[in-house]
C-alpha cells in the first residue's frame, strides 16, 4: 500500500511545475493539472481503503498464475532469456543507457530550458554522462571502448538537425486573416477600390467559403487602427470539401525532365550537355507551369463549386419537405396523404425563397422560417391542422424517458426545428461529400493533360529565347507532333501520378503569391491569435522588433535596415515595417505681405478654412430634450485634394495696390475661377471674392504617418511572421545577424517582442520550479525505500523517459513548446511511478528469500531478481497497454485544438515506451549489481576475486 500510495503521491507533486505557469498557458492548462490532481487524489484514496476491503468479495476461488495467459507467456519467454544474457553484462547496460542520453542530448533544444547557448549544454551533458559511463564501466579495455564509442556517437549528435522551439503549437481556426499593410496616404476611396480588388482575388478560391473586410477603425474611440490597417477575415470551407489539386513540386519536376528528354528525342530541343544550362531550363518551365496549372486548376473547380451549389439549394429544399411531412406522418399529423406531385408542387413554390439559403448553409431562423411556411401552406390546402402539436417533435417513449433524464441533467431538449436543422447539415455534408469525390476523379485526367501542354509551352517558349529549339519547316507538322507527344506522355503518366488536398500552408502561399498589389505589403495570420498577440505584445505578428530613438527619419531609416537583413533569414515572412513617415499632410502659409495688398484680415482667412476644411458650429437645434449642434462645411468635391483648396473664396477689401500683382489677381478673379464660380461686384473699388492661392501657399507636405511612443521613446515596429521553422529558434538567428549587420546610432536600441516572450517566460518559470519538485520527489522516493541507492535508481527513469520523448517529438516533427513541457512532466511522474512499482516486485523477491543474509550465493540472488522483474510482467502489460490504448487516439486526433493534444501526448507516449522498456530491462540489472556489492560485502568476498555464480565460503 505505502509504494501505491507514494507513487501517487509522486504524480501529483510532478504536476506541481504546471499551476506554477501563469499568463496565457497558465490559463491553458491549469485546468488539466486540476483534472488529473483530483483523479488521482481519488485514485489513492480507493487504493488503500475501498480496494483491499473488496478484494475477498470478488476474487475467490484458485487465482490464474501469470503463465496460464498465452499472451504474458510468450512475453515471459522473450523477456526472461533476454534479461537472463543482459544480467552479468553491467558495461553494456551502462553504456546503451548513455547511447540513450547521448542520442536524445543530440535532438533536444536544452537552451530552451537552461539559458546558455546550445553547444555549451551539450557539452556538459555528453560530458558528464561519458564521466559517469567511464567511471562505473568495469575493467580498463572496457572503459576506453565505452570512451571512444560515447565520443563518437557525441560527434555523431552534434550535427543532428535540432527540435524546434515554439511557445504553442499553431492551431488552424479554419480562417485567415488577411492584413495587409498599404501607403499611410491612401483615400478613403482609394482603400476602398483596393479592399474590392483584393477580396475578389481572394474568392477565386474554391478553398474561400467566405470574405469579409474592412478598413481603418470601427465607430469607437478605442479602436486606434488608422485607415492604412485593412483587415479581411477569410473563412476556408471544411478540409473534408476540399478538391485534390495540388501537384507536388518533385513530381512535376520530375515530368518536365521526362518532357524535356521526349521534345529532345524527337528533335525538337537541341541537346544539352551542359547540367546547369539544362537546371536553367527546366527549374523556371517547372515554375510556370505549376502556377499556370494552379490557376487553371482554380477556376474549373470553382466554377464546378458553383454550379454544384446552383443544384444543390433546390435538392435541399425537396429533401427538407419529404422529410418533414414523413415525420408529420409518422405522428398522425397528415389530415391527408400527399403524392409525389404534391411534394413537387409545394417544393417549387419554396424554391426561390429558400434554396439560396440551404445551399449557403442555414442557421436556425432560417429552417425556423422554412418549417412554418411548410406548415402554412399544407394548412391552406387542408393537409394539416395548424396548431402547437404540429410543431412539436414526437419521441418514442423509450427515448422520450432518456431525454427527460438528460434534462434534468442539464442537457438541451430536442425539438423538431433543431432536428430538422441537424437533418438539413447532414445532408448539405452529404452532398458535399459525393460530389467531392466525383470532383477529385473528375479533374484527375484534365490535370495530367493540362500539365503537359503547360511544360512543352513552357520549354518550348524557354527553349526559344535561348536558341535551342529546332528550326521551323512546317508548323502544321510540329502542331501534330507535339498533339501526339502530349498524348503518349499523359497515357505514360497517369498511373503513376497521385493528386493531394492542398494544406493551409501550402494555401497560404498560393494566396501570397497571387494577392499581390504596389504599395501594399502582405501580412497573414488567423483572427484568435492575432488578437491574442495584439493585447499580449501590441505586434500583430508572430514576431515585432520595436526600433526606439529619438529621430522619426533616423528611426525608420534603421526599421528599413532591420526588415532587409530579416528578409534574407529563412523562414521569415510578411516582413514589413511599420511607416513611420509618409503621410501627407495639407500645408497652408498665409502671406500677410499680399493679405493686406487686397485688403484681407489674417483672421478673415483662419476663418474661411476653419469653416470650409474642419467645419463650425453655427447654431443648435433643440428636438425635445437633446440639443444637436449645427456644423457647416464645403462638400467633399470642394475640399478633395490642394487644387481645390487653392480655389477656396476668400473676401477682399478691393483691388490689390500693386499693379503686377494687381493684375494677375483680376485675371484670375475675371476668368471666373474659384469654388462656386462667384463673380465680382463690379467695381474695382468695391468687395471681392479671391481665391486663397493669391493670399496663402497651399501644398502637401510628408509627416509622421502616426507618431508612438514607449516610455518616452519614439517607437516604430518591424512586422514579420515566420514559416517553416521553429519561432524561438528563429528569433535567436535573427538577433545575432541583426546585431552583426545593423549599426545603430547613438541613443537608439532594439527590442523583440512577440510570441517566443511567452516561452522564454515559462522557461524561466520551470527552470526555478521543475529542479525542486525533482529534489522532493527524490526525498520522498527515499522516504519511501529508505535506501539512498534505491531512491537514485528510481530517479534514472526520469532522464530516459526524456529522451523516449524526444525520439517520438522527432519522429512526428513536434517543436518543443508548453505543451509538450506539461506532457513531459506527466511522463516523468508516470515513468517515476512505473519504476517504484519495479523495485517493489525486485525487492520481495530477494525478501521472499530471506534477503542478503540467507541467500547463498550470486547464482540465487540472480534468480531472485530475474523472479521479481518476470512477475511484474503482467501489471506492466496492462498498465502499458491501457496507457497506449488511451494516447494513440490523442496523438493522431484530428478536428478543432488537436494540435495542442497531439503535441502533450507524443512525449508522454513516447516516455512511457522507452521508459517501461528501460525500467523493465536496467532496473533489474542496476538492481542486481547494487545487491551484489552489498552481498559480496556482506559475506566478507573480494569484489575481484568473485566469480559469476560467487557462493558462500563454507
Amino acid at each position: 500500500g505505502r509504494p501505491i500510495f507514494f507513487s501517487v503521491i509522486i504524480i501529483l507533486l510532478s504536476f506541481i511545475p504546471v499551476f506554477a505557469l501563469t499568463g496565457q498557458e497558465g490559463k491553458t492548462f491549469h485546468p488539466l493539472a486540476f483534472t488529473k490532481s483530483f483523479a488521482m487524489i481519488g485514485v489513492a484514496i480507493f487504493s488503500i481503503t475501498l480496494v483491499p476491503a473488496l478484494i475477498p468479495s470478488f476474487i475467490k476461488g484458485r487465482l490464474r498464475r501469470e503463465e496460464d495467459s498465452w499472451l504474458v507467456r510468450n512475453f515471459i519467454n522473450i523477456y526472461k532469456p533476454w534479461l537472463t544474457w543482459l544480467m552479468p553484462r553491467w558495461n553494456l547496460a551502462m553504456w546503451a543507457f548513455s547511447a540513450l542520453l547521448v542520442l536524445g542530448a543530440g535532438l533536444f533544444p536544452i537552451n530552451a530550458i537552461v539559458p546558455i547557448p546550445w553547444h555549451w549544454c551539450f557539452l556538459v551533458v555528453t560530458g558528464v554522462t561519458m564521466a559517469i559511463t567511464v567511471m562505473f564501466t568495469r575493467g580498463a579495455r572496457w572503459q576506453v571502448l565505452s570512451f571512444v564509442t560515447l565520443a563518437a556517437l557525441s560527434l555523431w549528435a552534434y550535427h543532428f538537425p535540432k527540435i524546434g522551439v515554439d511557445y504553442m503549437p499553431p492551431l488552424d481556426e479554419g480562417s485567415i486573416l488577411d492584413m495587409p499593410v498599404t501607403v499611410p496616404r491612401a483615400s478613403v476611396t482609394q482603400a476602398a477600390d483596393d479592399l474590392k480588388a483584393r477580396d475578389a482575388l481572394l474568392r477565386r478560391f474554391p478553398e474561400v467559403e467566405l470574405i469579409v473586410g474592412k478598413a481603418g477603425r470601427a465607430d469607437t474611440p478605442t479602436d486606434p487602427s488608422p485607415l492604412d490597417m485593412v483587415e479581411s477575415i477569410i473563412t476556408l470551407r471544411p478540409k473534408e470539401h476540399w478538391p485534390k489539386r495540388k501537384l507536388e513540386y518533385k513530381d512535376a519536376e520530375k515530368q518536365t525532365a521526362v518532357v524535356l528528354a521526349a521534345l529532345q528525342e524527337r528533335h525538337l530541343i537541341d541537346p544539352i550537355e551542359d547540367e546547369s544550362e539544362r537546371r536553367a531550363l527546366l527549374d523556371p518551365a517547372t515554375m510556370n507551369a505549376v502556377m499556370r496549372l494552379d490557376e487553371t486548376m482554380r477556376e474549373m473547380v470553382l466554377q464546378r463549386f458553383h454550379d454544384f451549389e446552383t443544384d444543390l439549394g433546390p435538392k435541399l429544399v425537396r429533401e427538407s419537405v419529404v422529410e418533414l411531412v414523413g415525420r408529420w406522418q409518422k405522428a398522425d399529423r397528415l389530415l391527408a396523404p400527399l403524392s409525389e406531385a404534391d411534394i413537387d408542387h409545394l417544393a417549387a413554390g419554396l424554391q426561390n425563397q429558400f434554396a439560396p439559403i440551404l445551399s449557403a448553409g442555414p442557421g436556425q431562423e432560417d429552417v425556423n422560417r422554412l418549417i412554418q411556411e411548410i406548415a402554412e401552406q399544407l394548412a391552406g390546402e387542408r393537409k394539416v391542422e395548424l396548431n402547437p402539436a404540429l410543431l412539436t417533435a414526437r419521441f418514442h417513449p423509450l427515448y422520450a424517458a432518456y431525454l427527460a433524464v438528460a434534462n434534468v441533467l442539464g442537457s438541451e431538449q430536442p425539438t423538431l426545428f433543431t432536428q430538422m436543422l441537424g437533418f438539413i447539415e447532414q445532408q448539405r455534408d452529404k452532398h458535399w461529400r459525393e460530389q467531392g469525390r466525383q470532383l477529385d476523379y473528375d479533374i484527375f485526367p484534365r490535370t495530367v493533360a493540362a500539365y503537359d501542354r503547360y511544360a512543352i509551352e513552357e520549354l518550348h517558349k524557354l527553349a526559344d529565347e535561348k536558341g535551342v529549339w529546332a528550326e521551323k519547316t512546317d508548323d502544321a507538322a510540329e502542331q501534330q507532333q507535339l498533339v501526339a507527344l502530349r498524348a503518349e506522355l499523359d497515357a505514360a503518366w497517369s498511373p503513376h501520378l497521385f493528386l493531394w488536398k492542398k494544406s493551409k500552408d501550402d494555401l497560404l502561399k498560393e494566396v501570397d503569391s497571387v494577392v499581390r498589389m504596389p504599395v501594399w505589403a502582405n501580412i497573414w495570420t488567423q483572427p484568435i491569435i492575432n488578437r491574442i498577440d495584439m493585447l499580449a505584445t501590441g505586434v500583430r505578428t508572430m514576431i515585432g522588433v520595436k526600433v526606439f530613438g529619438k529621430d522619426l527619419d533616423q528611426i525608420q531609416e534603421v526599421s528599413e535596415q532591420v526588415a532587409e537583413v530579416l528578409r534574407q533569414i529563412p523562414g521569415a515572412v510578411d516582413v514589413f515595417p511599420d511607416q513611420s513617415r509618409g503621410k501627407g499632410y495639407l500645408e497652408i502659409k498665409i502671406d500677410r505681405d499680399r493679405a493686406a495688398r487686397y485688403g484681407v484680415k489674417v483672421a478673415d482667412i483662419q476663418d474661411v478654412i476653419e469653416t470650409a476644411l474642419g467645419g463650425k458650429v453655427i447654431t443648435m437645434t433643440v428636438e425635445g430634450r437633446e440639443r444637436f449642434p449645427v456644423r457647416v462645411r464645403y462638400n467633399r468635391s470642394s475640399r478633395a485634394d490642394e487644387e481645390e483648396v487653392q480655389n477656396l473664396l476668400v473676401s477682399a477689401a478691393g483691388t490689390p495696390m500693386e499693379p503686377a500683382a494687381g493684375a494677375a489677381g483680376r485675371g484670375m478673379i475675371e476668368s471666373g475661377k474659384g469654388a462656386g464660380n462667384a463673380a465680382t461686384t463690379g467695381s474695382n473699388s468695391g468687395p471681392v471674392q479671391i481665391p486663397l492661392a493669391l493670399v496663402a501657399s497651399v501644398q502637401i507636405v510628408e509627416g509622421p504617418a502616426m507618431i508612438k511612443s514607449e516610455n518616452g521613446m519614439l517607437r516604430n515596429y518591424v512586422q514579420l511572421n515566420v514559416r517553416d521553422r521553429d519561432v524561438v529558434g528563429f528569433v535567436e538567428e535573427a538577433q545575432r545577424v541583426v546585431a552583426q549587420q545593423v549599426k545603430l546610432p547613438q541613443g537608439m536600441y532594439l527590442a523583440w517582442s512577440g510570441q517566443f516572450e511567452n516561452q522564454v517566460r515559462a522557461g524561466k518559470t520551470m527552470l526555478v520550479v521543475f529542479p525542486a519538485v525533482i529534489l522532493v520527489i527524490f526525498v520522498i522516493l527515499y522516504l519511501t525505500y529508505n535506501d539512498l541507492i534505491d531512491a537514485f535508481l528510481m530517479m534514472k527513469a526520469v532522464p530516459e523517459a526524456m529522451a523516449g520523448g524526444i525520439f517520438l517529438l522527432w519522429l512526428f516533427d513536434y517543436h518543443f513548446s508548453v505543451a509538450v513541457q506539461v506532457g513531459f512532466i506527466a511522463c516523468f511522474g508516470m515513468a517515476t511511478e512505473t519504476g517504484i512499482i519495479m523495485l517493489v516486485y525486485l525487492r520481495a523477491a530477494v525478501e521472499q528469500r530471506g534477503g542478503l543474509a540467507k541467500i547463498q550465493s550470486l547464482a540465487e540472488l540472480r534468480d531472485a531478481v530475474i523472479e521479481g522483474a518476470v512477475h511484474r510482467l503482467r501489471p506492466k502489460l496492462l498498465t502499458e497497454g491501457v496507457a497506449i490504448i488511451a494516447l494513440a487516439p490523442m496523438l493522431w486526433a484530428s478536428g478543432v485544438g488537436h494540435e495542442v493534444i497531439s503535441a502533450m501526448a507524443a512525449p508522454v507516449l513516447g516516455g512511457l515506451l522507452i521508459a517501461d522498456e528501460v525500467v523493465d530491462i536496467f532496473i533489474p540489472v542496476r538492481f542486481y549489481w547494487v545487491r551484489r556489492y552489498r552481498w559480496l560485502k556482506m559475506h566478507g568476498i573480494d569484489e575481484a576475486t568473485a566469480g559469476y555464480d560467487q557462493a558462500v565460503r563454507s
